[in-house]
């Protein structure tokens, strides 16, 4: 039996609770109605609407105050959902589009592997029911699913996946993220920062997420499993649970692999013009968070591809590059020392699993930052003396020290924010710890703002 918690104190989740979701999907309006495919009871079997009715805007608020019989989605029915034939376009359209996947198509043809592993897809209507309002009202985090789905079936088949592990992975990757749909609409529309409160929210999709796949009946637990774990690590840095490589299935950490390719690239690489081999460095940078062989199963499959590098610093402005580098560098080293001296000082005799966590992430970031060598005196040697020649291999390693260094950013980020989520629990069992990292958190202030 498959036993699904979070770190949080509890989940907000109730599935006969109508949340974001309903009100998400009446929203698409015009071209796909929402009606009720059967009469809808509260918990205390008051009809609140009958047989095909239309969900309209007024009456899906009415059900958001209820406390139902059965699950909303099991009562709803869409005027149009996306079959596996439709579905199928959209993978195909951002193959067609995207320089990987083109490339890679070239020399292997992967749209029958789509084809083949949609035929499950047509076996579960509530996952159809979420993929249809995913698309129509989360266009962003359906894309990424796209790419995910894409991303986790070519590894899993250069990893030599059965075929019924092909399947798992493949759908796996494809629920990944409906529990998103349930989340409150005003957190993923943040355009401010968000709060220790938005995040621990924000956590909680992939608990939904489970939870959604385990009501569709014939759901592999190898599925559901892996799309709660989709966002563990190998080295227990991860959530919900903080699991580690050896309590982790393949599935899980396939997806959460593929989950993170597109979030590195969509968030921070694209907009840059960079290209998918810029990913690698900052996998290899995360060598203890991925499964063995991940950096070298990407490698090949981006091999195949035979993509061309592609320099995004040029002549006229390279000497503002370096000069940038050697800032950043300064400012992300005085954040890390701070941050690394004041975690690692606390020692490790403590008995508090969460910050057995934190401290554990932050032996992540130094050995990626000895890795990498960003902050080493030899970079910062090889930068002063460096020349602009047209050498590739200098662009290449000036690029890649930018690209270590946003890297190390985003772990940094990540660790304040998660060290500001454990000052504000009440899970402390020394209150000289605390008070030391807010200290902490007060002295980094200047460097991470």
């Amino acid at each position: 039996m498959l036993k699904l918690i979070t770190n949080n104190k509890s989940s907000s989740y109730d599935p006969l609770v109508p949340d974001a979701y309903i009100l998400r999907a009446v929203s698409v309006g015009d071209g796909c109605n929402i009606f009720a495919a059967e009469d809808i009871y509260n918990a205390k079997d008051i009809l609140l609407a009958p047989k095909d009715i239309l969900i309209t805007p007024e009456l899906a608020n009415i059900l958001c105050q209820q406390r139902l019989k059965r699950p909303i989605e099991n009562s709803l029915r869409l005027e149009h959902e996306l079959n596996a034939t439709e579905l199928e376009k959209h993978f195909i359209s951002i193959l067609q589009t995207d320089d990987l996947l083109s490339s890679i198509n070239e020399h292997q043809d992967i749209i029958p592997y789509i084809r083949y592993y949609l035929t499950p897809y047509e076996k579960f209507p509530a996952l159809k029911q979420k993929i249809t309002i995913m698309a129509l009202t989360l266009p962003e985090v359906f894309l990424r699913t796209i790419y995910c789905s894409w991303f986790a079936l070519l590894i899993a088949k250069e990893m030599k996946f059965s075929e019924r592990g092909c399947v798992d992975v493949f759908l796996a990757a494809l629920s990944h993220d409906i529990g998103m749909l349930h989340l409150n609409t005003y957190v993923l529309d943040k355009k401010s920062e968000m709060s220790p409160e938005d995040w621990r929210h924000i956590q909680e999709h992939v608990f939904i997420g489970a939870q959604l796949l385990k009501q569709m009946p014939g759901m592999s637990s190898d599925v559901i499993e892996a799309v709660y774990e989709h966002h563990e690590r190998c080295d227990g840095t991860g959530y919900p649970k903080g699991k580690v490589e050896s309590e982790l299935t393949y599935a899980g950490k396939i997806v959460g692999l593929a989950d993170s390719l597109i979030a590195i690239y969509r968030n921070r690489f694209q907009h840059q013009q960079r290209n998918w081999r810029d990913v690698i460095p900052v996998i290899q940078m995360n060598a203890q968070a991925y499964f063995y062989r991940h950096d070298e199963i990407l490698a090949t499959i981006w091999r195949r591809s035979q993509m061309p590098f592609k320099n995004i610093v040029q002549g006229d402005d390279f000497p503002e590059f370096v000069s940038a580098l050697f800032i950043e560098n300064e400012r992300l080293n005085s954040w890390f020392e701070i941050l690394r001296d004041s975690l690692l000082s606390i020692g490790f005799t403590h008995g508090d699993r969460r910050l057995h966590a934190l401290q554990n992430i932050m032996l992540h970031v130094t050995t990626s930052v000895k890795g990498s060598g960003v902050f080493s005196a030899e970079l910062e040697q090889w930068l002063s003396d460096v020349e602009l020649n047209n050498e590739e291999d200098s662009y290449r390693k000036i690029e890649r020290a930018h690209i270590q260094q946003q890297e190390i950013l985003f772990h940094l980020q990540r660790l304040n924010r998660m060290l500001q989520f454990y000052l504000e629990s009440d899970h402390f069992k020394k209150i000289d710890i605390k008070e030391a990292l807010l200290k902490t958190l007060d002295r980094v202030k200047r460097f991470s703002t």
